[in-house]
């Protein structure tokens, strides 16, 4: 196998040397052209770019391909050089393409004064296969004007997968030097955005040449060798395109119920999340964002329109809301608190703590002021179990902040820079580090960060609000999942990723399991944790909702406050779910965020439906040991 590639590439080597000889010797030795050819015909060396890699779901279904792309084109170095005859080319050129004067002048101007006038600057993008016979009869007789077939990009999916593949564009002119500096061509094409940009390297493959011989005008006459490229690898996403359907057809389903309920404010966005993780590898399953946008749309030739509405639309499709974006994750955080509180010794699972519908707490200054910190219910003498089942926002001010009567300590909690402490080693506060452009890091606050971005000091009702994921936390629906999956798994804090492999050559490349670190508690702590989380699907439990008919899981709500509240004081809510499954052998974790609604009415049914789309709504067999 060594031997044969070898040899390939000396073959390889000595074409190039080969078409290097002969346009040496055509341009520099012998400026006769060949007998048969007009004068003024000239060879040049033009580039061949290779296929882009396909990209491909989990199961083998090409989601992005290569199409035949029409372009209309001016080669500036091609178009006669006497001002006049270029400024009657131009008119010409005008008349027979309808694209305006000015147009056509910046275009050709931009070009000449550029580091390779010969670069073919794109006129007419997308045109179709009739349109271009057309459009070549019509400019036949133009100078420095051609109809080019360029490998375009088509997507499978429509809206399911958009975010996750991005799309393929013309090079960006601040980024144009690194490009060129890399070996592109001025007018190249590039990966703009999704796995298309993150792995353009592998995508791209190695353009190959041809050697030519032009008319004067600049058109291909003939050709007189040609070094072949190399195609690009091929991505093997981790995602399901089928799952992906189901995971969006339940969120769409969630997000409408959450529209429909009363005080989500006057002009309620419809939108929202979710994501599927293998809590074993850190794969991504599904990761859905709505509201989205065709693949399609920027692939080339897409329409202004619909490109310019999705630009200023206020509901920001563009924006994959699963990483790109942060919000306070509500009570979902709570098992975050719990294994600090556990592990740091300021609870055990039988810590009770009583709600009685409020925490009220005096002034250390002033004791004719008393604060009022509610819980959703009064649920009376809780343990800790009891306490995440019913989701006891005053259970857990206890836990986070602690309680005082006066000057008196009664509960000692753990305070905001534990809270912060062990919220960072579960990779809330940064990048999860998934293998896709422009993830939010969301935000992990302390009293150092306040004072610094307020002015202001950090108080006891600031620590009760972080307890209860809400106040100045923010965190994205893709880490809420890897934390999910850290519990889920023992401990692991783990490297999402939508690629699981790179195929080239008949050979497959993983990218791997990728553990980004550990949370700082004891196995006995993970398990306790798992416990109260089982607690909370069970019948009582606020997560009841997520649950699989005949599937024992763990999972948890959130619902958080956000915005301006009405002329009631009601303030409109995101509603929350994050839950493992099966809980004896727990193989994937699922995270769900509702812009507008409920966590146990409106998002736990989402992530039940998305469990039961993965497992075929088929009971687990560990759900028959499971107590």
């Amino acid at each position: 196998m060594t031997r044969r590639i070898l040899g390939l590439q000396v073959a390889a080597l000595a074409l190039f040397a080969l078409l290097a000889a002969q346009l040496a010797r055509m341009q520099l030795l012998d400026p006769e052209v060949p007998p048969g050819y007009e004068p003024g015909t000239e060879a040049r060396v033009v580039r061949a770019e290779s296929p882009r890699g396909l990209i491909v779901d989990r199961g083998g279904r090409v989601i992005a391909r290569n199409v035949p792309r029409f372009d209309l084109v001016v080669v500036p170095g091609d178009l006669p050089r006497d001002q006049a005859a270029r400024a009657r080319a131009l008119v010409d050129l005008s008349h027979a393409t309808g694209v305006p004067l000015g147009t056509l002048a910046g275009e050709v101007d931009r070009g000449l004064r550029s580091v390779d006038p010969l670069a073919a600057r794109p006129l007419i993008s997308g045109l179709s296969r009739e349109q271009a016979i057309a459009m070549r009869a019509a400019t036949a007789g133009i100078a420095g004007v051609d109809v080019r077939v360029t490998p375009g990009r088509a997507y499978e999916g429509g809206m399911l997968l958009a975010h996750i593949l991005g799309h393929v564009g013309a090079i960006d002119e601040e980024e144009l030097a690194s490009y060129l500096a890399r070996g592109y061509a001025m007018n190249g094409a590039v990966g703009r955005d999704g796995v298309e940009r993150i792995y353009e390297a592998a995508l791209r493959g190695e353009p190959g040449r041809r050697l030519v011989l032009t008319a004067a005008a600049g058109r291909e006459i003939a050709t007189l060798g040609e070094l072949p490229g190399r195609a690009g690898a091929t991505l093997m996403l981790s995602v399901d395109l089928e799952l992906q359907r189901a995971t969006a057809a339940a969120l769409q389903r969630g997000i409408a119920t959450g529209l429909a309920r009363p005080d989500q404010g006057p002009s309620p966005v419809p939108a929202g999340a979710a994501v599927l993780l293998d809590a074993r590898t850190g794969e991504v399953l599904a990761l859905v964002s709505s509201p989205a946008y065709d693949a399609n749309l920027f692939a080339g030739g897409g329409d202004a329109g619909q490109i310019a509405s999705a630009l200023v639309d206020p509901a920001r499709p563009l924006v994959d809301r699963t990483y790109m974006e942060a919000h306070p994750p509500g009570s979902t955080f709570k098992p975050l608190v719990a294994l600090a509180a556990l592990q740091e010794g300021v609870a055990t699972p039988q810590t009770r703590i009583a709600s009685y519908g409020a925490l009220y707490v005096q002034d250390v200054y002033n004791p004719s002021v008393t604060y009022v910190f509610g819980d959703w219910a009064a649920h009376g003498t809780l343990d800790l179990y009891g306490g995440m089942a019913r989701s006891s926002d005053v259970y857990f001010y206890y836990l986070a902040g602690g309680y005082w009567q006066g000057r008196r300590e009664v509960f000692r909690g753990l305070g905001p820079d534990r809270v912060a402490a062990y919220a960072r080693s579960a990779g809330l506060g940064t990048p999860t580090g998934i293998d896709l452009p422009g993830e939010a890091p969301g935000l992990v606050p302390d009293p150092a960060w306040k004072l610094k971005a307020t002015g202001d000091t950090w108080f006891l009702g600031d620590t009760y609000t972080f307890g209860i994921g809400q106040g100045y936390l923010t965190t994205t629906p893709l880490q809420m999942a890897v934390f999910t999956a850290a519990i889920a798994n023992g401990g692991e804090v783990l490297v999402p990723r939508v690629v699981r492999g790179i195929e080239r050559d008949g050979r497959i490349e993983s990218t791997g399991r990728r553990v980004r670190g550990t949370l700082p508690v004891s196995p006995d702590t993970v398990r306790i944790v798992r416990e109260t989380m089982r607690a909370s699907t069970g019948p009582t439990g606020t997560a009841s909702s997520g649950q699989p008919a005949g599937m024992t899981i763990g999972g948890k709500t959130g619902t958080a406050e956000f915005g301006t509240p009405d002329a009631k004081g009601t303030y409109p809510t995101h509603g929350w779910y994050i839950g493992f499954a099966p809980y004896d052998r727990p193989e994937v974790a699922v995270a769900v965020y509702l812009h507008h609604g409920v966590g146990a009415m409106d998002a736990g049914p989402v992530a039940r439906e998305i469990l039961e789309a993965y497992f075929g709504s088929r009971p687990s067999p560990s759900a028959r040991s499971a107590p």
